[in-house]
């Protein structure tokens, strides 16, 4: 389980990471104003709002397997 807790963190951070920088251009006017008045773009910026969501809630899974792994069968 630890393992697949590592995998969940690393990919989690790392998604967040990536979801976060593609948002980020959404912060600038140019991407307020563009995400105002196209439904287009205003949906980009949700995908990207809701991947960094996602990412965050398989590190913390991640974190769990990690913190409390299941017991080993004998």
């Amino acid at each position: 389980m630890r393992r697949l807790g590592m995998l969940l963190l690393v990919l989690g951070f790392a998604g967040f990471l990536i979801a976060s920088a593609k948002r980020g251009g959404y912060e600038s006017f140019e991407g307020v104003v563009r995400s105002t008045f196209s439904s287009e773009e205003r949906g980009k910026k949700e995908f990207w709002e809701n991947a960094r969501w996602l990412s965050v809630g398989a590190g913390v899974i991640g974190l769990v397997l990690i913190v409390l792994p299941g017991k080993k069968s004998a």
